[in-house]
């Protein structure tokens, strides 16, 4: 390769005698320099005392030298850009016969190094002119997620209340708004919480592409998940109330662009970073983007352009985006299960399944049966969902209350399998009877052409893929029976065998099922700074504080009840809660899980004292109570070793937390805290506590700087300690994996 010195130095040669160009530019020794990759830069070392160094400067005075090619003016009317034929073979053979010495230059440590390679690239080839492309000609687009570029009353419109009302859309009161047009292609990447109505035309968000309707979605791109990205599609299509706008914006509706109508969002979700300090300001840019943020008059919106190291976007698959090429709805209900190993992108898949499948169908039900990260609810509980709303954004955003769920108690069915695998027997069975073919159907406008009659399953599998996770997961599979399974590849691994190749259609003789090999998705770099400890812990403070709406008769039998707002300015340890009288309010105190059948009744009352318990309600019947024994005494209901209800004759209806229980004998009053309406708790006549804890967020204040809580001392407060612990035992215990038996050795 020649560098660009070398082909001025050859210019200025052509210059002098044009007949000797080929032999001057590959025999002029000095104006060649090696590759720097062919020969690394030399590292001299600059010493004080140099005894050669007075005969050097005699014998510099006898030989004048020459002076240096770069340093001569005909090089300033030189253009940039210099075409040179040449054989590359010729080339290659005549620069590899140059002494070493002469592709060497004096280095100077007041002169930085002048490294050809990072000021052009040149490419030679046999036959083919070269040119010199220097960095100020490449554009470098590897990194740019926005290509829309926001010009006021051009690209870019801002409208007041009165002026979005006309529009009838659906959704909370109208309030100020911007309008963006995207031509074909066009991206547009926003962070924050934001509400859009596509006005005219079509988009992709997220893999799914939305028409023009006046339906109203709500996006919530914090910087803990991959930030969505709206692509403009075409501009066919538009509300019935298009005109409505104002006439400025006119012109731009006759255009083929897309108009995405996008508005505040007020839910108060940003304020679970202040009570979770590791998500702390992810809906805000972080210092990396305030430079590459611009505003579009929405509070808390912020368009980015560039992508950071603490900024990732949701890319879907090539593999991916083949599976979810659905073909056209039958009133035959379809069941799609996924599963994967850990952190392969399982629940990003089935998020992306659901919105598809709602572009088709009118509902999509979803089973969770990863009890570690799940969708709607917290951990800890296999629950069945019914959508009707698009899902953009991470599980701690859409809260919802499960229209069936069973209460397993731990993050992992290690402790408990026969149970887990109860629990999504018996809801497999209430789909079948009560929701894969509605037995009413819901009001429907002509415009929705979406399917009706039948509602899809969407099954997330847990990623424990080895050993008894592994088992457990083909027993779903055979009790399920779904018509395509979406398998994500396991990532080689030298220390387990490779596994054995499967064909994509695979028939078995019941339930013939079509298998999706899915590749894994890419390394998130968002895994390094958030855990899924911390993405559970999350889960579980936004469901204590989240509001929901208080169920209605509504004309829809199947609704969906997903909290829309957040009340995060005060913490658990202030709220008010419900003060329950045990005995009355509830027949039995159960408990779940390794361990708890050698908790005697008398130490009852501190194992609930600041515990997670679930709700349940049970069929009458299902419980084997004996009301004449201990009639004399009043205490929790409580007996030990007492078996779960059955999932069969039970329901899980949400959870709950017993902040406290009263001190005093018979210790049956209990403070407890729950999101759950009022309407529903009358039903819940059973507690049932797991391992599940309340994460170390919710007992904390953040309203206090110090370290107070509620007005409290942190050295008075219970369940609590700051430094370091005292006593055997009191340390936290360090587990080293890294030891290895004599025998492994």
């Amino acid at each position: 390769m020649l560098s660009a010195i070398a082909a001025r130095r050859a210019a200025q040669a052509a210059r002098q005698d044009p007949n000797t160009l080929a032999k001057d530019a590959l025999s002029l020794g000095p104006s060649i320099e090696a590759p720097p990759e062919a020969r690394p830069i030399p590292k001299r070392k600059v010493s004080i005392q140099n005894p050669n160094s007075a005969k050097r400067k005699k014998e510099e005075k006898r030989t004048p030298r020459k002076p240096r090619s770069f340093a001569e003016g005909p090089f300033e009317a030189q253009e940039d850009v210099i075409l040179i034929e040449s054989n590359e073979e010729s080339l290659s053979e005549d620069i590899s016969t140059l002494p070493p010495t002469m592709n060497q230059s004096r280095w100077s440590p007041s002169i930085p190094w002048n490294d050809s390679s990072d000021e052009e690239v040149d490419v030679i080839s046999s036959g083919v002119q070269s040119r010199v492309v220097t960095p100020n000609n490449e554009t470098d687009t590897s990194d740019l997620l926005s290509t829309f570029n926001p010009i006021p009353n051009q690209n870019t419109f801002f409208l007041q209340s009165a002026e979005v009302s006309p529009l009838h859309l659906e959704g909370d009161v109208p309030h100020h708004a911007t309008v963006v047009a995207l031509r074909p292609e066009e991206t547009i990447c926003l962070l924050g919480t934001y509400a859009f109505s596509l006005l005219q035309g079509s988009i992709t968000l997220s893999g799914v592409t939305i028409s023009s309707s006046p339906k109203t979605h709500r996006v919530f791109a914090p910087r803990s998940a991959p930030l969505h990205v709206l692509e403009g599609v075409d501009g066919s299509g538009a509300i019935p109330c298009i005109h409505q706008l104002p006439s400025s914006m006119h012109a731009t509706i006759s255009t083929p662009v897309a108009l995405v109508l996008l508005q505040e969002l007020r839910s108060g979700v940003e304020g679970l970073g202040n009570i979770c300090r590791t998500f702390s300001g992810v809906f805000e840019p972080s210092r990396w983007q305030r430079s590459s943020t611009y505003p579009l008059k929405l509070s808390g919106v912020h368009l980015v352009f560039s992508q950071t190291k603490d900024v990732q976007v949701f890319e879907l698959p090539i593999s991916w985006k083949r599976a979810l090429l659905l073909k056209s709805p039958s009133d035959d209900t379809s069941i799609h299960l996924v599963k994967g190993p850990k952190k392969s992108g399982k629940s990003t898949f089935a998020r992306t399944l659901v919105n598809t499948l709602l572009s088709q169908y009118q509902k999509v039900a979803y089973l969770e049966c990863d009890l570690g990260q799940s969708e709607f609810t917290p951990g800890g509980m296999v629950a069945l969902n019914v959508v009707s709303t698009p899902l953009f954004g991470p599980p701690f955003t859409h809260p919802t209350l499960p229209y069936t769920a069973h209460y397993v108690g731990a993050t992992t069915p290690r402790s408990s399998p026969s149970l887990y695998l109860a629990a999504v027997q018996a809801i497999l069975e209430t789909y079948r009877l009560d929701i894969q073919i509605p037995s009413t159907s819901w009001p429907n406008s002509d415009v929705d052409t979406r399917v009706s009659g039948s509602i899809p399953l969407v099954v997330n599998t847990m990623g424990w893929n080895k050993g008894l996770g592994a088992d457990l997961t083909l027993k779903l599979q055979e009790m399920i029976g779904p018509t395509n399974i979406y398998e994500i590849e396991t990532p080689y691994d030298p220390a387990w065998p490779t596994p054995v190749p499967r064909d994509v259609d695979v028939a078995v003789p019941s339930h013939p099922a079509k298998i999706h090999i899915l590749k894994s998705a890419p390394a998130s770099m968002l895994s390094a700074n958030y855990s899924a400890v911390d993405h559970r812990s999350l889960s579980i403070m936004s469901y204590f504080h989240a509001a929901f709406p208080s169920p209605t008769p509504p004309a829809d039998e199947l609704p969906q009840i997903t909290a829309l707002t957040w009340h995060t300015s005060i913490p658990l340890c202030a709220l008010p809660p419900f003060e329950v009288d045990c005995v009355r309010s509830f027949d039995k105190v159960i408990l779940t899980g390794a361990g708890t059948e050698d908790v005697v009744p008398s130490e009852i009352a501190r194992v609930l004292n600041g515990g997670l318990v679930a709700l349940v309600a049970c069929t009458p019947g299902t419980l084997d109570l004996d009301l004449t024994s201990e009639t004399s005494e009043i205490r929790i209901p409580y007996t030990q070793a007492f078996g779960i209800p059955s999932p069969a004759s039970s329901r899980c209806l949400g959870l709950a937390l017993i902040r406290s229980v009263s001190p005093h004998e018979p210790q049956t009053q209990m403070h407890v805290l729950t999101p759950l309406p009022p309407k529903l708790l009358p039903t819940c006549r059973v507690l049932v506590k797991g391992e599940l804890e309340l994460p170390i967020w919710g007992m904390l204040d953040h309203r206090e700087e110090g370290d107070a809580i509620a007005g409290v001392e942190s050295n008075k407060v219970p369940y609590l300690q700051w430094g370091k612990g005292e006593g055997v035992g009191g340390e936290r215990r360090r587990i080293r994996r890294n030891l290895m038996r004599r025998a492994q050795m």
